[in-house]
């Protein structure tokens, strides 16, 4: 058993091995770099040929078959049924040599994990509750467009400038749509298919953002704290962030955190 896994770790790191850079994709997309992988596709920047614009490609993840696929068209039904100008277009898709592809908008800036983890930046806890209140109209468009986006993450999330994109739809499904099981319970709550597991998503997301300013000197003696401890938070904060993680009665809509996040700031 242990030698047939292993097989089949190596069989999907080959199969997925990304496209090389240069390669031309329906006689008009060149690859200029990869962009990553995630758990079921691979994200290339590429250039357009006849306008030189550049665009983004995304292509379902060869080692996961029908699933990749299947997946990567419900995320291309779902974009193209979405226009706010906080969310990349979906601007085509196509099959090549056996594989699907979307090409969609390309989006510069640093996403928020690039700015902690890479540019070392720091958020006071105003200007992490800022940065919210900035994606939550985001949110809410698209919960009131009856989806929800299941990966709200700080890679996910790209700043450029004074503007805020919310990117990578491929977790994205309807509310309220039958998803398969997922183990563990705060799986389930940031994969469920409702309001809540964004407002679940957007909690440890806010945290992410306020850890960038924790430090500690003893490590064992933080390691048995919670961030309700650790962080040096408003008890209007901590109290947001609760409801957020479901540790008290979530909040009851998208507007009723929004409303809540407004009141904050105010004090803060």
């Amino acid at each position: 058993m242990a030698l047939l896994a292993y097989v089949k770790k190596v069989y999907a790191a080959w199969i997925d091995y990304p496209l090389q850079d240069g390669t031309l994709l329906q006689a008009q997309y060149r690859i200029l770099r990869f962009l990553g992988m995630g758990s079921y596709g691979l994200t290339y920047l590429c250039q357009d040929i006849r306008t030189g614009a550049e665009l983004v490609i995304k292509q379902a993840k060869p080692s996961k078959g029908k699933l990749g696929r299947d997946l990567l068209q419900k995320e291309i039904e779902i974009m193209q049924q979405l226009q706010h100008p906080s969310i990349p277009r979906c601007l085509a898709f196509f099959k090549e040599n056996k594989q699907m592809f979307m090409l969609m908008d390309y989006v510069k800036g640093q996403t928020v994990e690039d700015l902690i983890f890479e540019r070392g930046a720091k958020f006071s806890e105003k200007e992490a509750i800022s940065l919210i209140r900035k994606l939550m109209p985001v949110v809410s468009y698209l919960h009131t467009q009856g989806f929800v986006h299941r990966d709200i993450r700080i890679p996910n999330v790209i700043l450029q400038g004074d503007c805020i994109y919310l990117i990578d739809f491929g977790l994205a499904s309807r509310i309220g749509e039958p998803i398969e099981y997922v183990e563990g319970e705060a799986l389930q709550r940031r994969r469920a298919t409702e309001v809540t597991s964004d407002q679940y998503a957007i909690g440890h997301f806010l945290l992410f953002m306020l850890y960038s300013t924790f430090e500690t000197t003893d490590v064992l003696e933080e390691s048995a704290k919670g961030w309700e401890e650790e962080l040096d938070l408003s008890p209007a904060t901590k109290r947001m962030i609760r409801k957020l993680l479901q540790i008290d009665p979530a909040y009851t809509s998208t507007q009723a955190f929004i409303d809540e996040v407004n009141t904050i700031l105010e004090q803060l």
